[in-house]
């Protein structure tokens, strides 16, 4: 694992900017995921329209069509998803009006297998929760031999979601971890310690098999 430590957010967001643009290009699918750190990533990266990608695809989402909860009205409000149809670069979403949960699943799993069949690269924007979760992947979940999985969990405000499993993401060339906030600290310390994945997600970093794929960006000192 590369490690980056910044002592501001934004030279944090300059550093994954400036990997993405080394990285990517035609050849290359980028997943994206939601909440608020890597909205600036976003913003920056269509604002400045020097990205190259084939396409673009959704890590996870939880299964609402509520704007509140939905991770997809985040990378629109950021104006990437308008860079990439201004672009014409595919962008592969989760959900749809009018598709159960299990059939989602299934489509989306199928959409995964060929983005990952399809493309000589596979580049992931990732976080980490205050609780140690990853991608949709929640502390006390048991996936599945899929590439993506849905579960429902009773403890969370939006009990069903729809996730890449670590098969999926263990198949990516590079994973840019984005890690800022005080409320993180704890989270990367439990990523850090002796103990199973089930337990903490976030341990998923630490495969020897991704040595020289995953690059940490934190504002947090480890």
């Amino acid at each position: 694992m590369r490690i980056e430590l910044v002592d501001d957010p934004r030279v944090g967001i300059n550093i994954a900017k400036r990997t993405l643009y080394k990285i990517c290009d035609v050849g290359t699918v980028l997943f994206l995921s939601g909440g608020s750190t890597p909205k600036p990533l976003y913003k920056s990266l269509a604002e400045e329209v020097e990205l190259r990608i084939g396409a673009a695809a959704m890590i996870d989402d939880r299964y609402s069509f509520h704007q509140e909860y939905s991770n997809e009205p985040m990378i629109k409000e950021s104006g990437f998803e308008d860079f990439l149809a201004n672009q014409n670069i595919p962008f592969y979403k989760i959900l749809e009006f009018g598709v159960g949960k299990g059939e989602t699943t299934k489509k989306y799993n199928e959409t995964v297998s060929f983005l990952l069949n399809h493309f000589t690269k596979s580049v992931g924007i990732m976080g980490i929760g205050e609780d140690g979760h990853t991608a949709g992947i929640l502390p006390g979940i048991m996936q599945n031999s899929e590439f993506v999985q849905e579960f429902h969990f009773p403890d969370s405000q939006i009990k069903d979601r729809i996730t890449l499993t670590f098969k999926a993401l263990s198949m990516f060339d590079l994973l840019v971890v984005l890690v800022f906030g005080d409320e993180k600290k704890n989270a990367l310390d439990l990523m850090f310690s002796e103990g199973s994945e089930e337990e903490v997600p976030a341990r998923f970093y630490n495969r020897k098999e991704l040595d020289g794929k995953v690059l940490l960006i934190t504002d947090q000192k480890l």
